[in-house]
Order: structure tokens, then sequence, then C-alpha cells
């Protein structure tokens, strides 16, 4: 901490008049494609230039949460583009969620239980965050699984998304609702409309507007809440 924090905290005590931190946490140092950050070696990104390619702010905050305070980590666009993966998971997952109506929710509390037991021990352990963010995905797959076999009702969807938020209070990126403000909106129509020729057996028409879409720069991804569109 000496000597350059112990002044950040004298001069923002100074200023405030109040104590400034009760913990202060160093995190080790950031790398960029295994080399240390640095303007000279022209690897040296800002928060701005990451949301000009095309990333989010919780993309960002998730990467940055994926290796423990007090180790390196190694920023790269792979990482990234994980980073958005996974984020994509956890937003199929809410979105599933809120589409479930059936009434079986005999194994929702025991998993959450345990789920939430899990994260709190790893947080506990000095912010381990690796063995929390494992406990959240086991739960997703766990659940995941309740819906397929058509295990979990309403209740428990609406349990399992309580308990999404309340662990999103620590994590601070979960996507409870995908924007799709991005894609044209004759694109989501197009979609609309393929979907509608295949319960219909119309395959022309679906692959007419399939066409649509994939020439237009997009691909439709099947996903368990149904289609979506993606960017090529």
């Amino acid at each position: 901490i000496f000597p350059h924090h112990e002044n950040e905290i004298a001069q923002s005590e100074a200023f405030s008049g109040k104590p400034f931190v009760k913990h202060w946490l160093h995190s080790e140092h950031l790398l960029v494609d295994h080399k240390k950050m640095s303007k000279s070696l022209g690897n040296f990104y800002t928060l701005r230039d990451l949301l000009e390619k095309g990333y989010t702010g919780p993309e960002v905050r998730y990467l940055l949460l994926t290796a423990h305070y007090r180790m390196q980590l190694n920023f790269t666009m792979e990482g990234l583009d994980a980073a958005r993966s996974s984020l994509e998971r956890l937003s199929d997952f809410a979105l599933r969620l809120q589409k479930v109506e059936g009434r079986d929710d005999s194994d929702i509390d025991s998993i959450l239980t345990k789920t939430r037991e899990s994260f709190q021990t790893a947080l506990a352990d000095d912010l381990n965050i690796s063995p929390a963010l494992a406990a959240l995905f086991e739960m997703v797959r766990k659940v995941n699984q309740l819906c397929d076999d058509n295990r979990i009702g309403k209740d428990g969807a609406e349990k399992a998304l309580a308990f999404m938020r309340e662990i999103d209070a620590v994590l601070g990126f979960i996507p409870f609702e995908r924007e799709d403000l991005d894609v044209p909106k004759e694109l989501l129509d197009a979609l609309r409309k393929r979907e509608e020729a295949r319960k219909e057996k119309n395959w022309a028409e679906a692959d007419k507007q399939r066409d649509l879409i994939t020439s237009s720069g997009y691909f439709i991804e099947d996903t368990p809440s149904g289609p979506r569109l993606k960017k090529k």
C-alpha cells in the first residue's frame, strides 16, 4: 500500500472528512496476450476502446471477475468472446425460466440451497471467485435438465429467477433480458415468419425467410428459449 495508496487515502479523507475505505484489495497485474499492458507496446485498452469494438460492460466485467484478485489475468479478445458466450448462456437460462408453465417443483429448493451454500463458501474463502462461478453454472445445468424433463413448475422457475437476482447483486453481470434492438425489425419479422412456416410445414417459405436472414449477415441460432439471430 505504501506510499501510493496511503496518499490516496490521505487526500480522500482530507477532502471528505470521512473514512475512505475499510478494506483495500490490491489486484495483481493485468496482462494482455501474456505481456504487461503498456502504451509503448500498443496493447493498452480503455473501456471505451472495448465498447467501440462491440463488447459490452457486463462482458468486460465478467472477464475481469474470472481470475482471483491475487492472480494475474491474461486479457485477450478471445477471453472477451468466451465471456460473451457465458453471458449468453445465462441470458438463455433466464429467458427459459420466464416461459416455464409446469407444476412439478420437487427438486428446485434443494438445488438452490446447495448452490447458495457453495457460492457463499467460495466468496468467504478470500473471494475465491472460480468455485463461486462454477456453482452458478452447475445450478444452470441442473435446472436446465429439470426443464428438459418437465420437472419444474412456474413457482420453481420464479424461485430460480429470484435466486439469480440475489446472486447478481454480488456479480453484477447477469443479463436477465436480451436486447434485440440492434437486429433490424425486418429480420426479426423474417425469423417469426420462418417459425410460422415451419410449423405449417411450408418449407419453401421457411427457406425463403432463412435466406433473407443469412444474406443480411445474420444466422439463426436455436436455443432452449427459442431461435434467435446473431451476426456472422
